[in-house]
């Protein structure tokens, strides 16, 4: 099956002041790297807003389609931008982990000097299986743009289905994998969306989107390694669960960030009920949900007294934080809109986002 390939526009010329309403591109999915005092990077997904014959491609199309991950750069912390081209696009991956599209990850520097991104390849299998995912780190001298394409992806269901399924995982039948349709009754398959983070030793750690039931979402953890070939798995751990996954259906786009003040680990959430994959986005309810633990092997206990649901970010998925104080109760929030938000504002970023943060929980004993 060929990918029905969509317009990668050149770099939009104006400045964008506070929110990204992009003329030509729909924007979904976030993940950010500081490098140095106000500057911030943006990545996400990204598709042409009209395909090469002049049609729109509208938003409830876009799996039609295959993506880029669009690079965007802010000298003043988030308060502008400016557009920097595409940074990742479906293909490059030598054992054809990426041949059919590119999906969510993570920017993060190496210890060479290289930048590592993160991302989650679709392979090309067949028309009824276009979901089947795959966890690639490619790298490149700059945030700008992944130069060097990994050889293969670190972790593939399909040549690691084993190991996976042994540790405890959900992946859905080995024929079945990557279902348009859905996994037995439930969304799509799960792994996905890898965000790099390196622990207290140093160590470089990728954390994603996961499930262990068709409707029971968890979190995966690696340990990787980083070598002259690039980076691969050194250990994959069994899953987390976190404390009030029976509350939905799907964990995504997962970020993890240290917080000094209060010497915790924080772990952001995409989170979302839908039970089946041909489910309207109407009646699927979709949230922001903060965890807390003293190290990056839990225990993760939800961020607040009255749960982990993150109130005053209706409409808006795939989140990042840009900064964070839980001593203080306050976050920052970046993140864009989904198709709920309505027409004017689906699949665009909303300026940073400040959230006060009432009744913090401590760390589990």
């Amino acid at each position: 099956m060929s990918r029905r390939t969509a317009p990668i526009p050149d770099p939009c010329e104006l400045s964008f002041s506070g929110d990204i309403r992009h003329p030509d591109l729909w924007l979904w999915d976030s993940w950010t790297i500081q490098s140095g005092e106000g500057h911030l990077h943006l990545y996400c997904l990204a598709l042409s807003r009209t395909d090469f014959d002049g049609s729109a491609i509208l938003p409830p199309q876009r799996n039609d389609h295959s993506f880029h991950i669009r690079h965007f750069r802010s000298a003043d912390n988030g308060l502008s931008w400016r557009d920097q081209g595409v940074a990742i696009q479906p293909g490059g991956a030598s054992d054809g982990a990426d041949a059919f599209n590119v999906w969510s990850g993570s920017v993060i520097m190496g210890k060479t000097g290289q930048t590592l991104f993160g991302y989650t390849g679709v392979r090309n299998i067949s028309p009824a299986r276009t979901f089947l995912q795959t966890i690639c780190v490619g790298a490149g001298p700059t945030p700008d743009a992944m130069t060097t394409v990994p050889a293969a992806s670190i972790s593939c269901p399909l040549r690691d289905y084993d190991q996976i399924t042994r540790l405890g995982f959900y992946l859905g039948p080995l024929d079945r994998l990557g279902d348009r349709a859905g996994e037995e009754g439930g969304p799509i398959m799960a792994w996905r969306d890898p965000f790099l983070v390196r622990d207290h030793n140093d160590e470089l750690n990728a954390f994603w989107s996961a499930k262990i039931g068709p409707t029971r979402p968890a979190i995966a953890r690696a340990r990787l390694t980083e070598g002259p070939a690039g980076v691969s798995m050194t250990e994959l751990l069994p899953p987390i669960e976190l404390p009030d996954a029976a509350e939905y259906t799907q964990s995504e786009v997962p970020k993890l960030y240290h917080d000094k003040a209060s010497d915790l680990w924080l772990l952001l959430v995409s989170a979302c009920n839908r039970q089946y994959e041909g489910q309207p986005d109407s009646e699927v309810e979709f949230q922001q949900r903060l965890y807390t633990s003293a190290s990056l092997d839990g225990q993760w206990e939800s961020a607040l007294v009255s749960g982990s649901v993150l109130t005053g970010l209706d409409g808006m998925f795939g989140c990042s934080l840009v900064d964070h104080d839980l001593v203080a109760g306050t976050l920052s929030v970046l993140g864009p809109f989904t198709e709920q938000a309505g027409p004017e504002k689906q699949l665009s970023f909303p300026p940073v986002r400040n959230v006060s943060l009432t009744s913090v929980s401590g760390p589990a004993a």
